[in-house]
């Protein structure tokens, strides 16, 4: 008798190939049996009529201190996803020596958008080096598996002392030597791979660049082939110049003369470079993996967000520090509205922040169950045309409905055409991996980590203004491909021997809802949450974690050290 058999579903194993319906028996925590099952099972879930994935592999994610105090991993474990890989971006909180802790707060506050005093208050401090902070994390309960890379910003900072490394100077030989000591250690003792930094968005929450944002391509290959050495262990960039020679050509040294993985998100410059590069090498065994995120990065206004369309006006000043009740009466009465919208915002109009809040085309109200791809007459600009009135006046309507609770969503990446022709193109690269979720990050602005669920709601059903995407071809991105670029082999697919990491969904139900404003972080900040609906059961290492969206209490996760080999059944 197996310990759990599922029946009758619509199998998409994610593997890319077509779906079948079959049933999987589990025993402990491995797949045993695909197909026709006729032994019983001491439990047994009917999928008839429902679609039955691996789970979710989210490889993009800021999680390094919210592991400390959430056992779930929310929002993440409301999507099906049962793995997530954290320390991306060059940023975490190890090694980190003692009494020096606040740095890499404040780096993880600036970069990520997490607040501070909940990092202080939650973050469980009780190591110096990297190993013993997978030892930390290793001892906690957790809902599902979790892997992690050191970043380039702790280990810099460690090195170098704090006020050295976030300036230009170059990093000496003896301290590249060091730096790429710490990350073999890290390594060997069970971390997924390096990340690393290399872009001006990232700054700390003084405005200081990331450690590690102007390393020189020395420092790069010295850390890169510490890892090449020891032929584990992959590499994740965030860069400004991947399509230059400074930078793509220590990335070609290391892909091309080692096995090892590079997977990178590119933030200016030219793409299509670098993706011709990806694509052209990739089937001749180049992995280098540009991350793609199904949708642009969005941010979220509104009266509770870092940033919406009045955070500068001065009229607004006058209301930062009143509750959300408090603002929606005082900006409902005619008096207040006539004044702020007579207002010139208070920032540079070549500032970043300026072009974000004044492009109104690229701004849409959200309804209960959001449209990431709307046309432009969806837009501020495109109700205002259509109803005669001034965009700050629309803006300022929409920020108010729901007693203050609305968002508005502007892309903050590409939005060509308004429609997402651009990202479909991306998916389809064979080189290309889902990846860019930032779970856990961005907790006043942006929250992407409903990601796996759009991608498959949308990309392979509900898409009407333009071509769709075989849902096993999505699936196959988010599941074996994301395993796989982290050397996770013994997950992503429904195969025999592998981990039992399951979802069943309800796949004409699968959706993603409006974003909601909380406040349950340590201290009770504040931070935007996502939640979906169509998850029948998400089960992990064999274990039922999720029932009709609802948590069953298990904590079968687990840290993960190192890359995985898949078993024999």
């Amino acid at each position: 008798m197996h310990d759990l058999v599922i029946r009758n579903g619509l199998v998409v194993d994610g593997s890319g190939g077509k779906p079948f319906v079959g049933d999987i028996a589990i025993d402990k925590d491995k797949i045993t049996k695909v197909g026709s099952v006729e032994e019983k099972g001491k439990e047994e879930i009917d999928a008839e009529g429902q679609m039955v994935t691996p789970g979710w592999v989210d490889i993009h994610t800021h999680y390094d201190g919210q592991v400390c105090w959430d056992s779930y991993l929310t929002p993440s474990c409301w999507h099906g996803v049962t793995t997530v890989v954290m320390g991306n971006c060059g940023v975490g909180f190890a090694p980190v020596k003692p009494g020096s802790e606040e740095f890499l707060i404040q780096l993880m506050e600036g970069v990520e958008d997490i607040p501070g005093t909940a990092l202080h208050e939650g973050i469980d401090w009780g190591w110096e080096t990297f190993p013993e902070y997978l030892d930390t994390i290793e001892k906690k309960e957790l809902v599902m598996d979790v892997g992690a890379m050191i970043g380039h910003g702790p280990i810099r900072s460690y090195v170098m002392g704090y006020d050295k490394c976030q300036g230009k100077e170059d990093a000496s030989e003896e301290e590249m030597e060091e730096m790429a000591k710490i990350t073999k250690e890290a390594i060997e003792a069970g971390a997924l791979g390096f990340s690393t930094s290399r872009t001006y968005l990232h700054t700390d929450k003084f405005g200081e660049y990331v450690p590690g944002t102007e390393a020189s391509a020395e420092e790069m290959r010295k850390i890169a082939n510490s890892i090449a050495d020891l032929g584990k262990g992959t590499l994740e960039i965030v860069s400004d110049w991947m399509d230059k020679d400074i930078e793509l050509d220590w990335v070609k040294e290391f892909v091309e003369e080692s096995d090892r993985t590079l997977t990178y998100a590119q933030t200016s410059g030219d793409p299509f470079s670098v993706w011709r590069y990806c694509e052209e090498n990739f089937s001749k065994g180049v992995k280098i993996r540009p991350q793609y995120a199904g949708r642009p990065t969005g941010m979220l206004f509104s009266l509770e967000s870092s940033i919406h369309p009045f955070i500068s006006h001065p009229s607004y000043a006058e209301l930062v520090n009143k509750s959300l009740e408090e603002k929606v009466e005082i900006m409902r009465t005619p008096e207040f509205k006539e004044k702020i919208l007579s207002e010139e915002p208070g920032v540079d109009k070549n500032h970043m922040v300026y072009r974000l809040i004044a492009s109104f085309d690229q701004q849409f109200p959200m309804d209960h169950v959001p449209d990431y791809e709307p046309p432009r007459e969806l837009s501020i600009a495109g109700i205002a045309e259509s109803e005669g009135k001034d965009v700050m006046e629309v803006a300022y309507d929409e920020m108010l409905k729901n007693d203050g609770k609305t968002f508005i969503w502007a892309p903050f990446g590409p939005y060509p055409n308004h429609n997402l022709d651009f990202y479909k193109m991306m998916i389809e690269f064979e080189s290309s991996v889902a990846g860019l979720s930032d779970g856990g990050a961005h907790c006043g602005l942006i929250c992407d980590a409903s990601m796996p669920t759009w991608n498959v709601a949308h990309w392979s059903r509900n898409r009407t203004r333009g071509e769709k995407i075989p849902v096993e071809f999505v699936v196959n991105k988010q599941t074996k491909a994301t395993a796989e670029t982290f050397g996770l082999h013994d997950r992503g697919e429904i195969k025999e021997g592998l981990l039992a990491d399951i979802n069943i969904i309800d796949y004409d139900n699968l959706k993603v809802f409006k974003p909601e404003m909380v406040h349950d972080l340590p201290t009770g900040s504040r931070r935007i949450i996502q939640k979906s609906s169509g998850y029948k059961a998400t089960i992990k290492s064999g274990v039922v974690t999720f029932r009709d969206s609802e948590a069953t209490g298990a904590m079968p996760g687990n840290l993960i050290r190192g890359e995985r080999l898949a078993e024999s059944a």
